[in-house]
């Protein structure tokens, strides 16, 4: 239902491309800056561990990491049924115990 994936919000000075270059032997697929000039490393949940290791091992700080899941198939649902689940998702976000909740709904 979910693709798992990992990203690292990182600082550095280090070219976008050269960055791709040197971590796709560990599994990054996509390298992104975002509007505060930081760079995003995208990769599967599995390379995680790799990619931290090397992040480490060439002295990057990593301001940020996570995990995420990204569905496979979005759901189209009435504005009816919509507004219905969103009520549902905003009860269980309240909840101190719940860190994330991921959904497939357009």
């Amino acid at each position: 239902m979910f693709d798992r994936v990992c990203n690292f919000k990182i600082k550095t000075e280090i070219d976008l491309e050269e960055l791709e270059l040197n971590f796709i032997d560990f599994g990054v697929d996509e390298v992104i800056k975002d509007e505060d000039g930081e760079v995003i490393l995208y990769s599967s949940f599995e390379n995680y561990g790799s990619i931290q290791k090397e992040l480490e091992n060439q002295g990057i700080e990593i301001i940020s990491s996570e995990f995420e899941r990204i569905p496979k198939q979005m759901k189209e649902l009435s504005d009816n049924k919509k507004e219905e689940v969103n009520i549902l998702i905003e009860k269980i976000e309240e909840d101190d115990d719940i860190q994330n909740v991921f959904h497939n709904m357009n």
